[in-house]
């Protein structure tokens, strides 16, 4: 067989190993990718797992009030965190949990379950004189013996709650909150 000089030649091996070394990289990033997702998703259900078991402590509604604007707040990276529930006459020293006007959740939650995102026109209506420079809010609805009700937490940092992120957990923790308040809130 004679060869040309002007005929191409083809290194097949060297095209495979190219190929399958921007597949090993890519399937490495995708790896990393997954790893770092289960860690922050560990970290997640860690700080929920901490509130729960905080809130539950509790022997009373102030206790549970003073968690819930305490501890849980800070775990749960919130800069301000309510629990209103239409109707509710909460006692005055309440900083966490609060009663609202009738039709207040069904005004703010628009007919959802839960938001998240950036804080609305109507955040004062949430969190008070607190509502300043309030960037991103979670809003998990709640019911407490029928009264309709939500859990608020406010962050000033714009990405802390964004509408992209799941929210199980932290229903999960609204659902705890709501059983609480309803065992220990006047009626």
């Amino acid at each position: 067989m004679s060869e040309h000089p002007d005929a191409a030649i083809i290194d097949f091996d060297a095209a495979a190993r190219l190929q399958l070394e921007g597949k090993v990289r890519r399937l490495m990033m995708e790896r990393d990718a997954l790893v770092q997702t289960l860690r922050t998703n560990h970290a997640s259900t860690a700080q929920i797992h901490g509130a729960v078991l905080a809130l539950v402590d509790a022997r009373d509604l102030t206790m549970l009030d003073q968690r819930l604007a305490g501890h849980v707040r800070q775990s749960l990276g919130a800069d301000v965190l309510r629990v209103l529930v239409e109707g509710l006459q909460a006692p005055d020293h309440t900083r966490a949990i609060q009663g609202a006007p009738k039709g207040l959740v069904v005004r703010i939650m628009e007919g959802n379950a839960e938001r998240l995102g950036p804080c609305q026109a109507n955040s004062a209506d949430l969190f008070g004189k607190e509502s300043e420079g309030l960037a991103s809010a979670m809003l998990i609805r709640i019911s407490v013996r029928g009264r309709e009700g939500v859990l608020a937490l406010g962050s000033r940092d714009r990405l802390t709650y964004r509408p992209d992120q799941g929210t199980d957990l932290a229903a999960f923790l609204a659902r705890v909150v709501e059983r609480l308040v309803a065992a220990w809130a006047p009626a």
